[in-house]
Formats: C-alpha cells, structure tokens, sequence
C-alpha cells in the first residue's frame, strides 16, 4: 500500500461518521430529560439507584445516521426490595410488573407515540427519529459480597452486568494506548469505519447490529500506527478470514468459560452476508497493493468501500492529491 490515505480516511471518519459535539450533547440532553421524567413520575415507593448507559453512547462508536435514527441505552436500576407487590410486601413483582412500572412512568402528552415495551426494554420515541431504549434491573443485596443485578425481559428476570460492556471496552482501549500512543482511538475509529461501511448501502444490504459489529472488531482489529487506511484493510482482511472460520459470533466482555451466542447459528443471514460483502471490499482494495495503482484508484477503491457521495474527491481536490499522491 505505496500511497498513504489515512488523512483522507480519518478526514471523512471525522465529519462524515463520528457523531459530532452538537449532536453528542442534544442526545445527551435528550437522555438527562428523560432520566427526569422518570424520576418524578415514579410512585414514590420505587428508589433508582442509578442510571447506567450502555450501548454505543456510552463507549462513543455511535456513528451519524442520515435518518437521525439513533439507538440511546440508558439503563435504569432499581433496589429489589422496593420492587414487590404493594400488599403483599413479600412477593416480588413480575419482570413485566417492573417494565410497565418504566413504561408509565416515561410517557408524556408532548409524544406524539408513547413509549412501549421492546423485548428487555422500554422504548421511548422522539419526533426526530432517535429512541430512548430504557432496560430496567433490580439490584438484591447492593454493597455487599452477595450483591446481584438482574434485568427484566419478556423471559422473566435474568442475572445481567449493565456495566460489563462499559468495563471491558474501556480496559481494551487503555491496554492499546499503553501499547502503542493513540492506538485505542484508531481501535474506536475502526469500530465507527467497520459500522459505517456496513450501512453505506442502506437497506439494501442486510448487515448485524453494532454489538455484533463491536465484538468482530476486537476480534480483528491490527494496529497500524499512523495509517487508518492501513488499519481499516487489515480489520477486513482479518474480519474475512475470520468469518470463513467460523460465522459465530460472541461475547467477547464476559469470561471465556460463560460468554453469550450473540449469533443463532453459524448461518445467520446478517452474518453470511457481511462476510460476502466484506470480500468485495477487499477486493476493490486490492489495487491500493500494486506498484503502479494511481490516486484515482485509491480514491475509487475507497469510495466504492464508503460510498462517500464525493468526500474523497473533494478532499483530494482541496490538498492536491489528485494526481501525486502521498508515498511511503
């Protein structure tokens, strides 16, 4: 790869798929109004103990949507004791009990559509398209060496670590840094690139969520210092031999011995048919390892990758590469 396009690919990285400040803080706000509501609607009998975000929100890979249709995790715990039958102070409530407890408490005369129950959380939808996706858990024993927190899902309650991903991701990007400078930010950019170039065709492909994503990432990702193109190619070169292996895909922030199947089976269709896109990306980036490949190739192997509807041209045209290029 004899002409260096990391400036270009952490350009459009920058201001076409990382989530902008102005952006960042509106939904933050968006999830502090909705952390309110809930606090003061709530039957006083039922204490939060905290709010946990998950999700991309919380480990900053959330990538920006055309649509504004932005996924928000923002857990809520509560204390189990509080979470029993109003009479009969010794019966738990139902899982169900707990979501409808969230759900009430959420709702809102400005929403043009209340908030629902989703599976193991609360949905809250928002005029501009995003949504809130509220998980509720309860916390037994809390602050002691028994302590146990479980969440509600349409199976009942279930042991569940709101926190785990929380942790394990940020100790992934510290253990990077101290490897090599900046290498757990380009691990970060890697994730948003590898999320973004599974959406760059819309709904016309049909490509796993961004846990699923996240997981194959860490799983893939080769540090190249100074060189996102580089690194982008690697996780997919990585990301492809990887899928011929085996299309099965875990849970990479729990122990080994305990982890989850995020995938059913090792032919989920999302699954198949990221890892047949992803053979075409390497092979449209083949050319960037010839000898005589031009900048117009690279460009246009990347732009085929991303579908970047011009950035790359207009960033080249603004730093006169269309022609040289930059060698290394």
């Amino acid at each position: 790869m004899n002409i260096s396009y990391h400036e270009a690919i952490q350009a459009y990285e920058a201001a076409k798929v990382n989530l902008s400040d102005v952006v960042r803080d509106d939904l933050y706000k968006k999830r502090e109004a909705n952390r309110n509501r809930l606090k003061e609607n709530l039957p006083k009998r039922f204490r939060v103990k905290e709010f946990i975000a998950q999700g991309s929100m919380a480990i900053r890979t959330t990538v920006q949507e055309e649509d504004g249709d932005y996924d928000i995790d923002d857990g809520v715990v509560f204390f189990a004791d509080d979470l029993v039958d109003w009479l009969l102070r010794l019966i738990p409530l139902f899982a169900r009990d707990a979501q409808e407890i969230v759900r009430d408490a959420l709702k809102d005369d400005t929403f043009n559509r209340q908030p629902e129950i989703l599976g193991n959380c609360v949905r809250v939808f928002y005029a501009q398209g995003f949504h809130v996706d509220v998980p509720a858990f309860r916390v037994k024993d809390p602050g002691t060496d028994s302590e146990q927190q479980e969440l509600a899902g349409k199976d009942g309650w279930r042991a569940s670590d709101p926190t785990q991903i929380n942790r394990w991701f940020e100790d992934r990007v510290q253990k990077l840094n101290r490897i090599q400078e900046d290498a757990g930010g380009q691990f970060r950019r890697m994730i948003r690139l590898l999320k973004r170039f599974a959406r760059s065709r819309s709904k016309q492909w049909n490509m796993p969520n961004g846990l699923k994503l996240t997981m194959l990432a860490d799983e893939c990702f080769e540090r190249s210092y100074g060189r996102d193109d580089k690194a982008f190619y690697f996780l997919l070169a990585n990301l492809h031999e990887r899928l011929q292996k085996s299309r099965i895909v875990w849970n990479r922030a729990q122990q080994q011995a305990s982890r989850d199947q995020l995938t059913k089976s090792d032919d989920d269709e999302n699954i198949v048919e990221l890892h047949q896109h992803v053979f075409e990306a390497l092979e449209q980036l083949e050319i960037l390892w010839d000898d005589q490949c031009t900048p117009s190739q690279v460009r246009t192997a990347w732009d085929w990758v991303f579908q970047t509807s011009g950035f790359f041209l207009d960033f080249d045209s603004r730093n006169n590469n269309l022609e040289t290029g930059v060698k290394t």
